[in-house]
């Protein structure tokens, strides 16, 4: 008979890379589709958690599917957003919703 132990510790943040990098002006952080988070070495300690919180939700909606890119567009849900008509920050795009909502916590 098989059965499933569930661990007494949370599980989200095992198998997360979180690289620091110079990702360039305004950039806080980005999320690339095998889950590597990247955040702007040039953070406070604050911002980076922050960060890691808004990438997380990213890294999430990629593994689900909800999201993915290449590099002339993203999809959300099957929806195609070209990135030369979206501010790729905004708070009112699909997926920046839940994202800055668990920043916003910090």
């Amino acid at each position: 008979m098989a059965f499933k132990i569930n661990p007494p510790y949370s599980t989200d943040n095992m198998y997360t890379q979180v690289r620091f990098a110079d990702l360039g002006k305004g950039v806080m952080g980005r999320t690339e589709r095998d889950g590597t988070i990247f955040i702007n070495k040039n953070l406070s300690a604050k911002d980076i958690n922050k960060v890691i919180a808004h990438e997380k939700i990213h890294k999430k909606q990629f593994e689900s599917g909800e999201l993915d890119y290449d590099d002339e567009a993203l999809y959300w849900r099957g929806k195609r957003y070209k990135r030369t008509d979206i501010n790729m920050g905004n708070r009112n795009l699909p997926w920046e919703g839940p994202a800055y909502k668990a920043s916003d916590k910090y």
